[in-house]
């Protein structure tokens, strides 16, 4: 897995599938939402661990704007099962 990171934009290549490339997407999320937003493209990643949603639920409750961009109909679909369609304002690429 791969993270390319500007300002508040944050671009995953490749799937999340270990705990370190977990907290490595955390730690950008974080590192990305002190402007008040934050927008994640997920190019490759067909599931999103539970970590990460947890991260991203907790900036949502403190007012950051959070949007999700996914390029797999797998993970759509899971967000979507999810209910995190418009939590998460999720756009398919």
């Amino acid at each position: 897995m791969e993270i390319k990171q500007a300002g508040s934009i944050i671009e995953v290549d490749g799937v999340i599938k270990t705990i370190n490339d977990s907290q490595m997407l955390v730690n950008a999320i974080k590192d990305a939402s002190r402007s008040g937003s934050v927008i994640i493209k997920i190019n490759d990643s067909f599931s999103i661990p539970s970590t990460v949603i947890g991260e991203l639920l907790k900036l949502k409750d403190s007012g950051i704007d959070v949007t999700l961009e996914v390029g797999d109909d797998i993970l759509y679909e899971l967000l979507d099962d999810l209910n995190l369609v418009s939590t998460f304002n999720v756009r398919k690429m």
